[in-house]
């Protein structure tokens, strides 16, 4: 095993109580937790390859675990820290002191962090539940749980969130044969590949060409900016 994941495990080891130190000693600890957990993951790859017995790449598979685990705790609490923050006392730039004008720097900067490193301990702080999914794949997986495992699913799961909200909101809007309608059509998009195949024989090229001309024959009335005489009169009618 290299230093850089030696240093790490021997100290979340050594201080069980990591967590309750202050934030400017957490920030070093989250940098050599990084190092580790790359070195980790760089071992376990080739675990298969290296002349160790079973017990032994067990052993390192759970300390790359318990060092990824280590590094979403800090992380976490790094970015609870972050959000109970407050704010800073006001800075006067020389000369303008009594000027009326103060300039008081950035919460990131003053907390020795980029916007980004922020706001991404501030999303794993805010997603427990995202946390804890990813270390039990990881474990299923015989896996390192990482940042990034959990950043992605938290987008993942915000990205389902939006797209059930539209579904919602447009089922509401929509009247109940025009959604159900919508939804076929909807689900006929996700289905459908966005591409061609790269080789087609001419058989099955005129039978995908008359599926098609199905498809749109079936949606004829739709084609135009506006409706149709006949979807008018319908519409007139069923008032």
């Amino acid at each position: 095993m290299t230093d850089k994941t030696n240093v790490f495990t021997a100290l979340i080891k050594r201080d069980p109580t990591f967590l309750d130190h202050p934030l400017a000693d957490l920030l070093p600890m989250r940098f050599m937790g990084e190092v580790a957990v790359n070195a980790y993951r760089g071992l376990i790859k080739r675990l298969d390859d290296l002349p160790l017995s079973l017990e032994e790449k067990v052993s390192r598979l759970k300390d790359g675990q318990d060092a990824g685990k280590a590094l979403l705790m800090i992380e976490a609490r790094i970015g609870e820290l972050t959000l109970t923050e407050g704010r800073a006392k006001p800075e006067y730039p020389a000369g303008l002191r009594g000027a009326g004008k103060t300039k008081e720097p950035l919460k990131h900067e003053r907390l020795g962090m980029t916007p980004s490193q922020m706001r991404k301990a501030q999303d794993i702080a805010r997603h427990p539940a995202e946390v804890a999914e990813v270390i039990q794949e990881a474990e299923e997986n015989e896996d390192i749980p990482t940042k990034t495992a959990v950043l992605n699913k938290i987008a993942y799961k915000q990205d389902l969130a939006r797209v059930k909200g539209t579904r919602e909101k447009t089922k509401i809007e929509m009247a109940g044969d025009a959604y159900l309608y919508y939804s076929k059509l909807q689900e006929a998009i996700r289905i459908i590949p966005t591409t061609p195949p790269k080789e087609l024989r001419e058989n099955d090229f005129l039978q995908i060409k008359a599926a098609w001309l199905l498809i749109i024959q079936r949606g004829k009335e739709f084609t135009n900016e506006t409706l149709s005489q006949s979807t008018s009169r319908r519409l007139s009618q069923g008032r």
